[in-house]
């Protein structure tokens, strides 16, 4: 008889309040900002209810959303109750990813990070990810861009998170040379994407009409 071990999992989604004109401002002269902080409103609203779906689907796993620049703003209300969100740590991008992963890591025995533009998001991926994290102890979503939706991880190394150039399209491949450098085993999971342009956002609005 097979016998499966599960991780105790924790699915971190990285949110910014939809303020006008401070969010997704690379939208701003195709959307407007009223346009743009309704844009990041629904991408996130998208992304956080995959997330959730997937965790309410097995008990070992757990979900977290990361508020900037805080929980208070009512928007997050809507999407998770208080006892899941959390507010962002200060710093960049890599300081605020190594400060959850460190933060999560000492409660449970893998991490998810999770873009809150990462609408190419899937349950299937989610679960795919999991099953990775057994074998592995990073697991890698690059984006089209070269940056990622998605990274996971059952260790960690401040190396995987410093001097990173966050938001280039050299992400993917610095990490990568970083995971080389450590001699960690990793799996990638090809084919995903976010929103950060205009054509990125209207990719996104057939994707939902699709699905309508």
């Amino acid at each position: 008889m097979w016998s499966f071990r599960l991780l105790l999992i924790s699915l971190n989604v990285l949110g910014r309040a939809p303020v006008c004109g401070q969010a997704k401002t690379r939208l701003i002269p195709a959307l407007g900002a009223k346009g743009a902080a309704a844009a990041q409103a629904a991408l996130l609203t998208h992304v956080v209810s995959i997330a959730r779906d997937w965790c309410e689907e097995e008990e070992q796993r757990r979900f977290r959303l990361w508020c900037s620049p805080d929980n208070r703003h009512p928007f997050f209300s809507q999407l998770a109750p208080d006892h899941q969100t959390r507010n962002q740590f200060d710093g960049d991008l890599g300081q605020r990813l190594l400060q959850i992963v460190q933060s999560e890591l000492t409660s449970v025995e893998g991490v998810i990070l999770l873009g809150g533009d990462g609408v190419s998001v899937s349950r299937q991926l989610l679960s795919q990810v999991e099953s990775a994290l057994l074998e592995v102890p990073v697991v890698m979503a690059p984006a089209e861009d070269g940056g990622y939706i998605l990274l996971a991880l059952k260790q960690l190394s401040a190396d995987l998170f410093s001097g990173i150039s966050w938001g280039s399209d050299q992400v993917v491949a610095e990490s990568r040379q970083r995971l080389k450098k450590l001699g960690w085993q990793w799996r990638e999971f090809p084919g995903q994407w976010d929103v950060d342009r205009p054509v990125d956002w209207q990719r996104f609005q057939e994707q939902m009409a699709c699905h309508q």
